[in-house]
Order: C-alpha cells, then structure tokens, then sequence
C-alpha cells in the first residue's frame, strides 16, 4: 500500500509519521531514507519541527479535561480512601484502568494481594522485580486499597479538588510485555485485556503453593454443549472449561428522524441509534437451540440436521460476561451502541442451567476422536477451549460453534 509522510516529523535519524489508508493506521518505514530519496528528500539534512500523530494523542489525553459530572448534570463529588483510589491516564489506557478497577474490586483479589504486599516485597527472588508480575499485582493492590494514594488535592483558592490518582505504567509495562497490541499505547477492547490479565495471573500464580492462591479461578466455570442429531433422535453432551462468556445481542434499530440541513442546504448525517436490550433477552439468545446442517452423524452414517444448545453446567462466583455488539460491513467489524439493560436485583439463572443427560435419552456413538480411555459412558466429554480466541472470532460475526470448532 501507498503511506503519506508527514514532512514535518521526518527526523535526521530516519524516521517520520507515516500513515496508510488503505489499513487505517501508523506504519513503520525501515527504508525511509531510501524511499524519499526518490523525492528528492536529503533525510539527513531534514529537522523535526511538528509534533508525531503519538506525541500529540499523549499530550491530548494528559491535558483532557474529563467531565466531572453525571448525565443528569450534577457535579460528582470528590472522593478519598482505601479502595476509593484513581488510575491516571496513561494514554488511551482507559481500558485498562475500568477491568483493574472492577477485579481489584473483587474480594478474591484484594485479599491474595493487599495484606501480603509488604512479605512479598521482602522476600521477592525476581532479578527485575520491575518485570515481575506478582510485585506488579501486589503494587497496585497496595496502591489502590492502602489509601495512601487517594488523598484529595487543594487548588489556590483553598477549594478542594479531586484526587492525582496513580499512574500504572510499572504494571502495564509487566502485564503486557511482548503483547504486540497491549504493549502499544493505542485503543484496545477491555474485554480482551480482561482475558489477557487473566491468563498472565494465571502463569504467574502456577508455581505459588502449586496454584491454589490464584484469584482467577473465581472466574472459572464449565458450560454444557448439548448436541441431537433429528433423525435418529440420539444425543452427545460436552463440557467444556470457561472463564468468560460472549452474549449475543438483539439489533432492533430505531425509527430515524428526517435529516437535518445544515448551511448552504447541506444534510448532516444522523448516526443510527438502536432500542435498548436487557440483559435477559442476551442470555435468552445464548442458550436457545441453533440449528447445524451438514452434521456427520455417527449413528446414521450420512450428513443429517442436528440442534445444538448451550447451557450453564457450573456457575462461578464471579460471572464474566461481554455482549457482542460488533457486526461485518465489508468484512470490517463495526461497533454498534445498544444499550443493555442491567436489572440492579438478582438474576435468576435456573433455567439457562444444564440438566445433563436425561431418562430416555439415547448417547450418540463416540468418534475416535472423542473416546476416552477412562470415564465412564454417562460422564460428558470434557475440553478445554482458548475463549480468548473464540471471543475474537466471535466479534467478527461468526456463530459460536463455527468458532469453537475453528
């Protein structure tokens, strides 16, 4: 593809802001020089006199003035004191700051990190404790539960403000170190970081009394796949070991207002808006029967229709969930703003729970690559799938099975 350089950020040293339109983002030229040679540009005789693209969005997110107010207009009032402590920006890492936030909130969390801070910190074998994850975890547990840090500032007049907060470059540095997107200071998907974190904890934590400090577990459940073929009625079960779960959302768009004119008679587009879903109606949808065609079955020997339901077998202490509202424009993933409902009381999860195999159910013959050595006929295949990379599938737009199976 064709990049456009931005000639006032083309440096002695070769290097410049180069941009490609065709994939939308910042691009890297090993052979800069050589490239603009061919413009007639001495690279060697150029100096940097505007600021990079990365420059100037660090220095808009260090001096953004972030509203302070609620969406009904009333001020927020500032806050101070154990758990009640800020993350700063470090430069689109708002991601990052609202999934801390939200697992240091959990009492699993706080608990394996905060009170062993100080004994960590002394008894810590890590060369680089900068690099080490666990002195990272029980850093920021200490920094966002001790207190010390959440202490409200005093502009000239003697008002009182809200607080610095602290900023976890340390952290981020250590949990994301040879990610090739998390160790970058673009945008990133929250949900994504959130599965990251927690398979780095869970690394971290394997070696620690064999694992069984590790606050991810919380997470951890299993989901029961039921499979019957509709020819011969048979059956297959499967569970298989999660930590997270991605709904699927309702697109019900809303009846849109005519355009409005601008000067001059021009129309301004109107962005599409969409009726809100509950979280009820996203679970419904998880759990309802899909339909597969094509299914090999073993039983009748030839492709058949098969339907296929996915179902709770455990529950966690903590739930996970992420709504997909992503669709494909051009094999392009598109962000859609649905609202979801959220009930403030209790769920009731009965009936998204899985019963097993029931009386009457004929099992489906195993393959050869389903059959166990041991467990016995009744017990369901177990497995274990990377729901991080299912979840990405699953945001293209590709149906749930199709990305399990992938």
């Amino acid at each position: 593809h064709r990049v456009s350089i931005k000639l006032g950020t083309i440096t002695p040293e070769g290097t410049a802001d180069a941009y490609c339109y065709a994939c939308d983002d910042n691009k890297m030229d090993p052979n800069l020089a050589s490239h603009l040679t061919a413009f007639g540009i001495n690279v060697s005789a150029q100096q940097k006199t505007e600021k990079s693209i990365a420059e100037l969005q660090l220095e808009q997110n260090l001096k953004f003035d972030f509203s302070m107010t609620t969406a009904d207009g009333v001020k927020l009032q500032p806050v101070a004191g154990p758990g009640l402590t800020g993350l700063c920006n470090l430069g689109n890492s708002c991601y990052m700051a609202s999934v801390l936030q939200c697992v240091f909130g959990i009492d699993r969390f706080r608990d394996r990190y905060f009170p062993s801070a100080a004994e960590h910190f002394a008894t810590c074998t890590h060369s680089r404790p900068a690099q080490c994850v666990l002195c990272q975890l029980h850093k920021l547990a200490d920094g966002l539960w001790s207190g010390r840090y959440a202490v409200l500032d005093t502009n000239s007049e003697g008002e009182t403000s809200h607080q610095r907060g602290i900023p976890p470059a340390q952290f981020k540095a250590a949990i994301s170190k040879d990610h090739y997107e998390f160790s970058t200071m673009r945008q990133q998907d929250a949900f994504e970081f959130f599965q990251h974190l927690n398979k780095q904890v869970n690394i971290a934590e394997r070696p620690v009394a064999g694992g069984s400090r590790d606050p991810t577990k919380v997470f951890d459940f299993s989901t029961e796949e039921r499979l019957q073929c509709t020819q011969c009625k048979k059956v297959r079960y499967k569970i298989q070991r999660v930590s997270s779960v991605s709904l699927p959302v309702i697109k019900r768009a809303v009846e849109q207002q005519p355009e409005a004119t601008g000067k001059g008679g021009d129309t301004q587009a109107q962005k599409q808006t969409f009726a809100p879903v509950s979280l009820k109606e996203c679970l419904d949808l998880m759990t309802e029967d899909e339909t597969v065609e094509g299914y090999s079955c073993p039983e009748c020997k030839c492709p058949t229709l098969a339907v296929k339901s996915t179902r709770f077998a455990t529950f966690p202490k903590v739930l996970a969930m992420q709504v997909r509202r992503f669709e494909l424009v051009n094999w392009v993933p598109q962000k859609l703003d649905i609202p979801i409902v959220v009930p403030l009381d209790s769920i009731d999860f009965e009936s998204y729970q899985g019963r097993g195999i029931q009386p009457g159910e004929e099992k489906l013959p195993e393959t050869e690559e389903l059959e166990q050595s041991v467990g016995s006929e009744a017990q369901p295949v177990e497995e274990e799938i990377d729901e991080s990379a299912v979840a990405q599938l699953e945001s293209m737009g590709f149906p749930r099975v199709r990305c399990v199976k992938a």
